[in-house]
Formats: structure tokens, sequence, C-alpha cells
């Protein structure tokens, strides 16, 4: 993609997030709870992830489910003491998630994103923070607080080129929980109606042969809350992704529509009670 049509999809995101902050939707008061805390505390914050993904690639109106938030200019234990009974518990990878309004919230500092305490990623600034994230879909991250006179900072990795493309595809593929990225990916392509790119499709293939759908399961009411894809679903697409991948040069893959799956399920089931009671 060139320069121009990232440029314009720079404007058109920054002018989402904008509307997103400021207009009145269910995140309004938690957005101004958290832009009084930064400003006070003279932090720099930064939004991260999926939540500019949602609001670029699915509506203008979307309403996220939770909001990354990434900190300059204070510590962990700072951060505990400025949110106080709104932290939940810390996550798997030492941040913050809180409730604010109650609504999900994860926050931690720049310092210690994983990828940078791990020394996969070089750099400790917000301008490499798009270069840790596993999924390109994911690899932005912009100002929380509009700076008067000038447009908000955003820092992408391969992120416009995937949303153009319309494609999940891997960023960095190191990661301490495998099982999740599984998950994660293939509930990403499924609600942006996205295709798997080729090194993603490798990597889902090679680890849902090794991870059994049991596990699969139990990381998803660990992270979720709840089984969002459960074990049925999840050996269909998986067959579906390993015939299209075949044996020859892996090739992106369009992962079926929610009617398109249940019409396969009925069928899977409906041939192996042929194959039971025929």
């Amino acid at each position: 993609m060139d320069s121009a049509e990232n440029r314009q999809l720079e404007a058109l995101l920054r002018r989402r997030l904008s509307s997103f902050i400021h207009r009145a939707s269910p995140w309004r008061p938690a957005l101004r709870a958290l832009l009084e805390t930064s400003q006070g505390q003279n932090w720099t914050v930064f939004v991260f992830g999926g939540t500019l993904r949602d609001l670029l690639a699915l509506s203008p109106t979307t309403i996220p489910r939770d909001l990354d938030l990434v900190v300059a200019g204070t510590t962990t234990e700072a951060l505990k003491s400025a949110f106080g009974q709104k932290v939940v518990r810390v996550n798997r990878f030492g941040g913050l998630h809180l409730l604010i309004q109650k609504l999900p919230v994860d926050i931690w500092t720049l310092d210690s994103t994983w990828a940078f305490r791990e020394g996969l990623v070089h750099g400790c600034d917000f301008a490499d923070l798009p270069r840790t994230t596993f999924l390109n879909v994911e690899a932005i991250t912009a100002e929380f607080q509009a700076q008067p006179g000038r447009p908000r900072t955003v820092y992408s990795q391969g992120f416009f080129r995937g949303i153009q493309e319309r494609q999940v595809e891997i960023n960095l593929e190191d990661n301490p929980f495998p099982a999740l990225c599984v998950i994660r990916a293939l509930l990403t392509a499924k609600r942006l109606h996205f295709s798997l790119g080729p090194r993603l499709v490798r990597f889902i293939l090679h680890h849902a042969s090794r991870i059994p759908f049991e596990e699969l399961e139990a990381v998803q009411r660990s992270h979720y809350g709840r089984v969002r894809l459960d074990r049925h679903e999840l050996h269909l697409l998986s067959n579906l992704i390993r015939e299209q991948a075949g044996s020859m040069k892996v090739h992106p893959i369009a992962l079926p529509r929610e009617r398109q799956l249940d019409l396969r399920s009925r069928w899977s089931e409906a041939a192996t009670s042929d194959e039971v009671y025929g």
C-alpha cells in the first residue's frame, strides 16, 4: 500500500478515535475518568491494538468490548495507587485489569511490555510498540489525549496493509501463550470477516494439532470468562483450514461465516449419524 493510502487511513483512524472518545456512548464516562486521571498524573498515554482496529475495520460507531492503554512516565505501583479499588487483577502479562464505570480496561507501563522485557523487540518507545503484537491487525497505537494544534501521533507496523488486504497475519510470532494466540486469531478473523495469512495458517495448524481441544476451551474460560469456540467448532475450523491449505504452498484462507459454519456442522453431524445408524 502506498504512502498516500496510508495517510488517508491514518487520518480516518484519528477522526474515528476522536469521535469515540467524545461522542455519547456507554464508554463516555469511563473515558472521561481515564483522561482526568492521566492528565492529573501527567502521564503520556496511548491507545493500543484491538480498539483501534475495530474502529477502523468495522464501523465509526463501533462500541469496543474493552480498551488497552499503554502509559509512559510512571510505574506499575503508581498505576495501582492511582486506580485503587478499580484494579481487579494483574493480567497474565503483568499489566493491570481495571473496571472503570463497569467497563474493562487493561493498562500497563510502556517499559513493562512483554516483548520489550524479553528482548524480542529492541527499543522501548511508543514508536516500537506496534512491533510487539502477535497479529498485524493489532500492530497500531495512537495518542489517547490529542495535543492542541497537531494531530494525534499514530504508529503502526503493517497494520494498514492488513486492513486494506483484509487479512489477519502474524506480526511477532514469539508468544508465551500459543493456545490463546490460536483462539484470538480465529475469533479476530471471524469477527472481521478477514482471511488468515499463510504464516498464521501454518501457526494454527502446527499448534492446533498439538494442543488438546479441552485446553483450547479452558484458555477461553480463563481469558474471556466463557467458551466462544467450543471443541466441535474448533474441530470443524481446523479441518477446514487443513483441507484448504492442502499439501501445496500455503495461501490465505477465508473462514466460513456463522451460517456457513452452522450448515457445515449440521452436515457433519448428519454424516456421523448415518455412519453410526445407517
